[in-house]
């Protein structure tokens, strides 16, 4: 045997030898037994724990069984401890004092004592910082780095913001302190008041002279596009929603809130410059007309759809119309003194009334069976739709041409318009029945043309406006017949107003002008809308 056969032998003797010493030392596998295959899980420390809960529970909101022992040990009288702070500004007290001190006041509603003293007591702030009274005007403007133009005469810091407050954007409504009369102290109205039934507000006076009002951003501030004549400005009936429209065949849809006015929707009609737009068929729909074409356009706010109707034959133009309050009619000034009585639905002519000279202006009553015209004469025609016949020819005290005509939605007062600058008010019944009726008020304000005349849906005030005139704009109280003084101002500046509008609740009023914008004022005195 040769020494490489020996040799080989030998190398896999020790590698065999190897082998079995590292399975002899090598650690043995460990087999898990069948509850080990699934992953283990952790607690959750936040688990549920009933018991935990039912301690928390104690601590919070106390044990039942006390409740109960109290009740049924609670003594007949309890003693009132009540402290007053150093300020005198309010009265503090234990809760459980103040409300069995109520409840006897309720049940001692005979005895006046109690009634006083109720009467007297301040209402408790919602909330109290101690620093306001620690914290004085000098050290603000010492922390902010800063000093007044002037001295001011409060000592706190809270106190002068407060007076800041007021003194830029007034007291808010919701901050004032209503008075309670002595009526309402009774029974029945405490039992109204409690069981949240809602009462009927008090209805307050429109004061004179002077009228709280606002200017706001501009309707149409985020597009400018409607033209730059903006001929038409309306309020939705029943949704804070306005439209604007003008001669470039542009009508927009706005939120109205009085800080953004978002626009909500704009629609252009080519070569068709709107004379004239209102809402429709309680909101749903809006009618646009021109004074160039024999055609009408209608946009249904519903189904975004725009449908394009011919007037009936002999018609030229809408450059003037009304739709009546009920919705069912629409009149339109005509050529030769006419004046078209439309269907509002299908457009159709139902007929046709006839002046001695040409309509200019017209108006329906509330009720919708009356509509009055007037013109280049100086007879206001008085018409009954139903039967389609005149009651009454009424000569307008002083007028040569009419160039605006308004009835009030109280159906009480005509109002008339001159294109000399006159403002005539008349009794309607008067209009109905005299021949020569006598003006309840002459307004004389103005000095060119009236060429727009609005009433505010409470007949309350009676806006006029001349289109002819830079801030020729008067408003006017109607329960004193007098012009309000502060408005329009020296900083004003409204341009030339071309069309007045209202909003449903008076809460705002838009007048568009010749500059292509549709400015909005807040009245105060109103409700929101």
């Amino acid at each position: 045997m040769d020494k490489k056969t020996t040799r080989k032998k030998d190398f896999t003797r020790k590698t065999s030898s190897d082998k079995k010493r590292i399975k002899k030392h090598s650690r043995p596998k460990v087999l898990y037994n069948q509850k080990f295959l699934v992953p283990l899980r952790k607690k959750r420390k936040n688990e549920y724990d009933p018991d935990e809960e039912a301690r928390l529970e104690k601590i919070i909101f106390g044990d039942p069984s006390d409740i109960i022992n109290n009740l049924q040990d609670e003594p007949t009288t309890r003693a009132a401890d009540k402290s007053v702070d150093i300020d005198n500004e309010e009265i503090v007290g234990d809760d459980s004092n103040r409300d069995s001190s109520q409840d006897k006041s309720d049940c001692d509603a005979a005895s006046g004592s109690e009634d006083e003293s109720v009467k007297s007591e301040k209402k408790k702030a919602a909330w109290k910082d101690d620093d306001d009274y620690n914290y004085t005007v000098n050290t603000a403007l010492r922390a902010q780095n800063r000093r007044l133009p002037c001295k001011r005469p409060e000592k706190y810091y809270k106190t002068y913001l407060e007076n800041r407050h007021k003194l830029l954007s007034g007291a808010p409504k919701w901050a004032e302190l209503e008075t309670k009369d002595e009526a309402d102290a009774d029974l029945d109205n405490d039992i109204l008041k409690h069981s949240c039934h809602l009462e009927t507000s008090k209805v307050k006076n429109l004061p004179k002279n002077l009228i709280d009002i606002k200017a706001l951003k501009a309707l149409n501030k985020s597009t400018h596009t409607e033209g730059p004549i903006i001929t038409s400005v309306e309020f939705h009936p029943t949704s804070t929603v306005a439209l604007v429209a003008g001669t470039a065949g542009i009508l927009s849809l706005f939120q109205v809130n009085g800080h953004t006015n978002e626009k909500l929707h704009s629609m252009l009609f080519k070569k068709f410059p709107i004379s004239n737009a209102t809402f429709m068929k309680e909101g749903t729909e809006v009618l646009l007309g021109s004074e160039y074409y024999p055609y009408c356009h209608t946009y249904d706010l519903m189904n975004d759809k725009t449908y394009k109707l011919p007037l009936p034959r002999g018609i030229t133009n809408m450059k003037r119309y009304e739709v009546s309050p009920d919705g069912k009619f629409i009149a339109l000034c005509g050529r030769m003194g006419q004046i078209h009585l439309l269907h509002s639905c299908t457009k159709e002519l139902i007929h046709t009334f006839k002046m001695n000279s040409k309509c200019r202006a017209l108006a329906f009553t509330p009720d919708s069976r009356t509509l009055v015209t007037h013109g280049d004469g100086s007879e206001m025609y008085v018409w009954d739709v139903n039967t389609r016949t005149c009651i009454n020819r009424a000569i307008d005290d002083g007028c040569l041409s009419c160039a605006s005509l308004a009835v009030s939605p109280s159906g009480q007062f005509v109002a008339t318009g001159s294109a000399q600058g006159v403002v005539n008010i008349y009794d309607t019944k008067k209009v109905w029945e005299e021949r020569s009726p006598t003006p309840v008020k002459i307004v004389m304000n103005l000095v060119t043309s009236v060429t727009s005349l609005k009433f505010n849906p409470t007949s309350e005030i009676l806006s006029a406006a001349s289109v002819e005139k830079h801030n020729a704009f008067k408003m006017l109280h109607i329960p004193s017949f007098t012009v309000f003084s502060n408005f329009p101002a020296f900083q004003t500046n409204i341009g030339m107003p071309q069309m007045i509008s209202y909003s449903p609740a008076s809460g705002y009023l838009s007048i568009a002008n010749r500059t292509g914008t549709a400015l909005l004022y807040r009245l105060k005195h109103y409700g929101n809308y």
